[in-house]
């Protein structure tokens, strides 16, 4: 846990989304709910955020209840766990409509740290905050390839100064990306209000609006780690990156008769009986038995018997054998 440290900004996470690519781990799930190395996505953004920081977890219906559930390990921690109306893709408010909505709803008339649920940061928060400056400012990443920087915000810098930025260009001017993490002073609020209501989902555009508008928006560079959990793909070389070839256990895991074991997670009451495991999410009660596993992820309450799998992802509740 980061040290205790008096802060005056409200945070919200965005974890509204619902993640469709990730299917069938997010049908029933939110996407930052899903397991990354030893617990749930969000709670590495939480446990890296200064105690008494005043969280409020913007999600759905669907998901309220399995938020609620998550907050209960975090009975001492300022969380809120608030609800959006929409009960569907089809009808949900895009990442910066949802922020605007938090904003108005609760009123928020002060600094304003915004942060992706579905992102995976590697530095340490207390750092970006207290690089903050009273200007808008943006955590960013060299992704070292322009065909990848493609998929994110791009940003242009000098002397630590945002002087330009693309949101998804065609032909990116820089490998530096915007990654889902900034800081808004309470003077730009009503700038993200306006801003939703013409681009709802368009969440770095908002720094594109506030260039024009003669802002001085501050950029926060890291080294460490970072992940956006968009795919499969991604979800798993987090997983990769963070598990290594280390073995999880979680409490009630049985290990029986011959296993090889790399780069594993086990969840709660999970048994492996005769497996080879490699690069593999296996969540809660679950029976794995005489498998071979490469790059998978297996979900809640599944019996996989004799089966070879590689890069695959496993329904909740599934029973497959030959």
């Amino acid at each position: 846990m980061v040290a205790c440290h008096l802060v005056t900004m409200k945070c919200i996470i965005l974890a509204g989304g619902f993640a469709t690519r990730l299917w069938p781990l997010t049908e029933n799930k939110a996407k930052p709910l899903l397991h990354l190395k030893d617990r749930p996505m969000i709670s590495h953004i939480v446990d890296r955020l200064p105690e008494g920081t005043d969280i409020i977890v913007s999600t759905n219906a669907v998901f309220e209840k399995e938020f609620l559930e998550w907050k209960k390990s975090y009975a001492s921690r300022p969380i809120e766990i608030f609800v959006e109306d929409s009960a569907s893709d089809n009808f949900k408010k895009g990442a910066l409509g949802a922020t605007a909505y938090v904003i108005g709803q609760k009123r928020i008339n002060e600094d304003l740290m915004l942060i992706a649920g579905d992102n995976y940061f590697g530095f340490d928060l207390q750092k970006f905050i207290s690089a903050y400056k009273g200007n808008p400012l943006l955590a960013a990443y060299d992704i070292k390839d322009l065909t990848e920087a493609r998929k994110f915000g791009v940003v242009i810098k000098r002397e630590g100064k945002v002087i330009g930025f693309q949101e998804k260009p065609e032909n990116p001017a820089s490998t530096l990306v915007s990654t889902g993490c900034y800081i808004f002073p309470a003077k730009n609020l009503a700038d993200i209000v306006e801003y939703a209501k013409l681009k709802k989902d368009n969440l770095g555009g908002i720094f594109e609006y506030l260039l024009t508008s003669g802002e001085t928006i501050d950029v926060f560079a890291f080294d460490e780690p970072w992940y956006d959990i968009g795919s499969f793909n991604a979800y798993l070389m987090a997983t990769k990156t963070l598990v290594g070839q280390d073995v999880i256990e979680k409490e009630g895991v049985k290990k029986e008769g011959k296993n090889k074991l790399s780069g594993v997670f086990l969840g709660e009451n999970v048994t492996v009986r005769d497996c080879v495991l490699e690069n593999t999410v296996i969540l809660k009660n679950s029976v794995i038995e005489n498998c071979v596993l490469r790059d998978c992820v297996i979900d809640e309450n599944c019996h996989l018997t004799n089966l070879d799998l590689s890069h695959k992802m496993v329904r909740a509740g599934s029973r497959i054998g030959k």
